[in-house]
This record gives structure tokens, sequence and C-alpha cells, in this order.
């Protein structure tokens, strides 16, 4: 069986060769993707056309063989398969129908969640009979926080001030969306599981608009939550917590929310991470994406920062968030050649 160098960070071993692979991989900085992309109805239908999904999952594989590769998709699905009639608006982004109140989510929501999504899982088959043995497969969600803003909003938003509001104003009714979106967080990761990924990853996008004051409630525990109720299902994938903009948070995240791996945004010295945080939890990131679009020797020397800081831990290379669709495709090949060559 062939070793992953990917998996075998994750369990926590220091390898000579970092593992590498990006976030937004499979996306718009591809001209293969776009040329898939032209031909679809909608982005809805792209993520759940298994074929399509699998044939843009393995592009980046493809073109620059990556360590890992994750399944095309979108935190968004969940609250698509919640019946919040979720749409993407060229120019705009993702819309949704905002909720006036956190209460009128009801659980009625979850009928028939898992059939809805169950295009996912078959995608993630697809993909898993093309990857090459040593590359891993990634499954996704969006963490409950993060989902909150977009039902509160509509919409992504500058500072997610009805979000906040319902948190200092409805904190019972909240606790109530929060445990519908756990409930509906972990039958996604599981849905995932079981269809082969063998790592799974939660991106909290949004837990920079968290006050410190409730990052406990609305960021950490949410997260524990999912994880307990992944693992009584029986999955044992690692799993890899991605809160970003938590800043100091970082610390009492990476204790207490029961992750296996955290990611850390480019707003986080690698320095800082390695000396805060607990000793051997695989780190991944975080270099800035837009440091791709030039490519030039400042870029290098980051990288070299953050192989440096991560000398004596177990990293994942990564960026410290997705990266962008300007993003010319032979700069990451010099940046993957930059890391492997080190």
């Amino acid at each position: 069986m062939t070793d992953k160098l990917f998996l075998t960070t994750l369990k926590g071993k220091k390898s000579k060769q970092t593992p590498i692979w990006i976030m937004r991989q499979a996306g718009r900085y591809l001209k293969e993707y776009r040329a898939i992309r032209e031909i679809q109805k909608d982005f809805i239908s792209f993520c759940l056309n298994p074929q399509q999904a699998a044939t843009v999952t393995l592009q980046p594989i493809t073109r620059y063989n990556m360590d890992a590769a994750i399944i095309f998709s979108d935190i968004l699905m969940v609250l698509w398969a919640m019946g919040l009639n979720v749409r993407f608006k060229p120019g705009i982004g993702p819309l949704l129908d905002a909720a006036e109140k956190p209460d009128m989510i009801k659980t009625s929501c979850l009928n028939g969640f898992a059939d809805k999504l169950a295009p996912v899982g078959r995608a993630l088959e697809l993909t898993k009979l093309e990857l090459p043995a040593e590359t891993s497969l990634i499954g996704f969600a969006g963490a409950p926080w993060t989902l909150v803003t977009y039902i509160a909003e509509g919409g992504s938003s500058r500072d997610f001030t009805k979000a906040r509001l319902w948190a200092w104003q409805d904190a019972k009714k909240l606790n109530g969306l929060l445990e519908i979106l756990v409930e509906a967080t972990v039958s996604f990761l599981s849905l995932q599981a079981t269809a082969g990924a063998e790592c799974l990853m939660i991106f909290d996008s949004w837990a920079s608009a968290v006050p410190a004051a409730h990052r406990d409630w609305l960021i950490t525990k949410p997260i524990n939550e999912i994880i307990k109720g992944v693992r009584r299902n029986g999955h044992k994938q690692p799993i890899i917590g991605f809160p970003k903009g938590l800043g100091d948070g970082l610390i009492h995240y990476a204790e207490e929310s029961g992750i296996d791996a955290i990611g850390i945004d480019h707003g986080v010295d690698p320095r800082w991470a390695d000396k805060n945080l607990p000793k051997n939890l695989p780190v991944q990131g975080n270099l800035d994406p837009v440091s791709l679009i030039s490519a030039g020797k400042k870029m290098f020397q980051d990288i070299d920062y953050i192989l440096e800081s991560f000398h004596d831990r177990p990293h994942i290379f990564n960026l410290g968030h997705g990266i962008t669709p300007s993003t010319p495709i032979d700069n990451v090949q010099t940046m993957i050649d930059h890391i492997r060559n080190s």
C-alpha cells in the first residue's frame, strides 16, 4: 500500500518533504476549469453533477501533482439542501433567502437532507477511482457560525451586523439554529466520509466576525459537537479546522475543538503559531494568495519563512485563503517547485 504524505503528516509525523495542496485549487484560475464551467446551467447544478465535479476535482492533480485533492463543492450546499434557495449570481456571489429571526429555520428543513446531497458522495466515489495512489482525498463543509452569517444576511456581508445582533439579542433562538446546523454538518461530513473522503475539513470563513466573548460559544463548541457526531457515526478520518481570522483565539480553538490539525490564514505569523499552538499539532498554511500573482523574490522569502517556522512540526503547505482567479497558472508551478526543492 502506497504511503500518503498528506495523511502521514496529519497523523503527526514530520516528513522530509512537506505535502502541498491549495484551497480552491479546482477553480477559475485554471483554463480547463473555465471551459467546463462555461457549459454548466448554474453553479449549484455543477456541484451536483458527479461526473463534472469529479473531473474538475482532478484537474489540479493532473496539472500539478498536488498531494491532496479536495472535492469540488461549496460550503453553502448544506443551506441549499435545507431549502434556503441558495443561488449564485455572476458578479455578486452567493444569495439566499435571509431569515428575519434564527428560529425561522425549523428542524423539518433536514427532511430528505442526505438524499439531496447524495451526488456529492457520488462525485467523491468517482474521484477516488481516478486519483493517483499517493494522493489523498478531502471532503469538507462550512462551520455553523459561517453558515449563520449567510442565513442572517442573505449573502456575504462587510460587518455581519444582523448575525452579530442575533448573538447579542436572540441567544436562545440562535442556539436552536446552531443545533440544526451541527446536525446537518455531521450528516454531510459523514456522507462524504462514507463515500471515500480520507480527510475532512471544516471552513469557518467568517470566524473573524465573532466578538472574543462569543468565540467559545459560536466557534469552538459547535466544531467540537460536529467532531463528536462524526466520530459517533464511526468515521475516524482526520479533521482539519480552519477558523479564518481568529487570531489569538486559535490557541483555545486548537486546545478545545477536538480537531486533528489546524489551518491558519496569512494574517497569522507562522513563528507565533509554532510557539503557541499545541506541540506536534499539524498545521496547514499559510502563504498570502496574492503573492502568487507576481511570484517574485518576496514570495520565495515568505515560503522559506513558513517552511523554516514549521521545521520541527508536522506541516502541510497551503495558502492562507483560496487562490485568486487572476493567478497565472505557471506561478503555481513555480511555488510548488520551490517548496519541493527546499
